[in-house]
């Protein structure tokens, strides 16, 4: 009746418990100490070798209706999810990222989708995917600056002018 498994005790606490001659014993409920476990990612390519992470996750956000309707929303809640969110809605459980394959002996970018705490799906990253990560550098530049100046920013010579033979 008295069964110290089936109490509402929390795990790791002490308690004692009396039988029907007074006695009283101390019992203590051990902590589990398994520790959680790593997701555990396998190359696409080759499925029985383990894939390490060499590089930080670039996470991804949606800036159009469109690439929310893409994850199961309708245009309406599209509409107004971006509306709350100011028109930058960050996708949870979602990146990309950079792994490294033992039997490739390379390091390939994918693009990763967690399902739940330990089941993930990788594919590889369409150009659209690049253009939602943050923290990536454009390919074709950062748009506010003027031709000009990148023309000068790539100037070579001595001191960086190309146009200045004298100096």
């Amino acid at each position: 009746m008295n069964d110290p498994a089936s109490s509402s005790k929390p795990v790791g606490s002490t308690f004692s418990q009396a039988d029907e001659s007074g006695f009283t014993e101390k019992l203590s409920l051990k902590r589990s100490r398994r520790r959680s476990k790593r997701r555990e990612l396998l190359c696409p390519r080759h499925p029985d070798q383990k894939l390490y992470s060499v590089s930080a996750k670039y996470h991804l956000y949606a800036t159009e209706i469109g690439q929310v309707m893409l994850r199961g929303l309708s245009k309406r809640k599209s509409d107004e999810l971006l509306a709350a969110f100011n028109r930058v809605l960050p996708l949870t459980g979602e990146w990309i990222e950079c792994f490294w394959c033992d039997h490739c002996e390379c390091s390939t970018w994918w693009y990763v989708k967690r399902h739940d705490q330990l089941e993930h799906t990788l594919s590889s990253v369409p150009r659209e995917l690049w253009e939602q990560a943050t923290g990536v550098i454009r390919v074709e530049g950062n748009p506010t600056v003027s031709d000009f100046s990148r023309r000068h920013a790539r100037a070579r010579g001595v001191t960086g002018m190309r146009q200045y033979r004298f100096l």
